[in-house]
């Protein structure tokens, strides 16, 4: 059987140390450092403040394998030479075609997915198992883009960077699920199929430029564009003006975000019970969105010095 999260009282950010150490995900000093610096512990508490501890660290775990995923493509280089970030992925894929447990013969990599998937797909409909292999396989095909891309030497437009950005940030897998483990799952009904996606979206750019706001100084030393770097080529102006462009544009985007959720919460065509259901997940959205924000901004996930451990308790 995987190794499921405790169902302990209180979560302990070493237990997943521990865990990503067992799974090859911190492998040696330098990485087990940068995780302790990255805190996503304080991104899982933030986005289930009153999750239990099993819940909290099934949370934690998924954000721990996306960030080490992350970082296997944009700071090792994986996919550097063609063909060998769809080497890396189609073990993932296969996992998530077949929705099973792990196999001690698979990838190191889909072992960590299958066993994050048994106990994340454990109790959800099979709307929501087809969807969050749909997104995760967008996911992959993104960074499969991504990649391609940046091997070719090729810049995207702002506009196609924007587009392609919601994908590559892995905003949506997590988010479904957060529907598992903040016990509050997407309401598919036609009347706000629309507004449920543009909020999903919204949340999604939100965090990717976030992100990018963030990692700009990693990011150029890889040589790698961000929304910084084609904001300042896009609008020919500084580094300091694309910044401000950028939040610009993530205060527009939450706006946009906010109104959506306001309008979700007061849908009169939806009998009780099912407006109670669509308030009780975008209040997850809404939550999930402000821990992203206050993780980025004030935890170690982009230190400079990968050594440097956070400071927050």
């Amino acid at each position: 059987m995987p190794d499921r999260p405790s169902d302990m009282r209180v979560f302990e950010p070493a237990a997943l140390l521990r865990w990503a150490r067992k799974h090859g995900l911190a492998s040696n000093s330098r990485d087990e450092h940068r995780l302790a610096a990255m805190r996503v512990d304080v991104l899982a508490r933030g986005a289930l403040p009153r999750g239990d501890a099993a819940d909290v660290e099934l949370t934690a775990r998924w954000a721990v394998f996306i960030c080490w995923l992350d970082d296997q493509i944009d700071r090792r280089g994986l996919g550097s030479a063609p063909g060998e970030l769809e080497h890396f992925t189609a073990p993932l894929r296969e996992v998530l075609a077949r929705a099973a447990g792990p196999s001690e013969a698979e990838a190191p990599q889909a072992r960590v997915l299958a066993e994050l998937w048994e106990p994340t797909a454990e109790g959800m409909s099979d709307r929501w198992r087809k969807r969050f292999a749909a997104d995760y396989g967008d996911f992959l095909d993104a960074c499969e883009e991504e990649t391609a891309l940046r091997r070719s030497g090729h810049r995207l437009p702002l506009a196609q960077y924007v587009a392609l950005r919601r994908r590559t940030i892995t905003l949506l897998p997590m988010l479904n699920v957060l529907e598992r483990s903040g016990h509050a799952a997407l309401l598919e009904d036609t009347l706000v199929d629309a507004q449920l996606r543009e909020l999903r979206l919204a949340l999604a750019d939100v965090a990717g430029w976030a992100n990018d706001l963030a990692s700009q100084r990693q990011d150029t030393a890889a040589g790698q564009d961000n929304l910084l770097s084609l904001l300042a080529r896009h609008h020919g102006c500084t580094t300091g003006q694309a910044r401000a462009r950028a939040a610009a544009m993530i205060e527009k985007r939450r706006a946009e975000f906010r109104t959506t959720a306001a309008e979700l919460r007061t849908v009169s065509a939806l009998p009780p019970p099912l407006l109670r259901e669509l308030r009780a997940y975008v209040d997850l959205v809404e939550t999930f969105l402000t821990a992203t924000l206050h993780w980025l901004e004030t935890t170690g996930r982009f230190a400079p010095d990968p050594e440097r451990r956070s400071r927050l308790g």
